[in-house]
């Protein structure tokens, strides 16, 4: 275990339970953003997916698909 998590933990175990939650939450939200940013450089990154633009474009070329009817199913 890290020094800082060491570290977090001394402070969340002295805080009254309210607080502890919201050190918590935070935490989870900067987990979260940590992934945001790994989403942003993926989708920004200068990389073409031929794969992908075909099947996309086969798709688009197919049209409009048809309604699911249960009754087939």
């Amino acid at each position: 275990m890290s020094s800082a998590a060491q570290e977090l933990i001394g402070i969340v175990e002295g805080l009254p339970e309210d607080q502890a939650r919201e050190v918590v939450d935070f935490a989870r939200f900067l987990q979260q953003q940590n992934g945001d940013r790994e989403w942003e450089r993926i989708h920004t990154a200068p990389r073409t997916y031929p794969k992908l633009e075909q099947f996309a474009a086969a798709a688009l070329r197919e049209g409009a698909a048809e309604p699911l009817d249960p009754s087939k199913l």
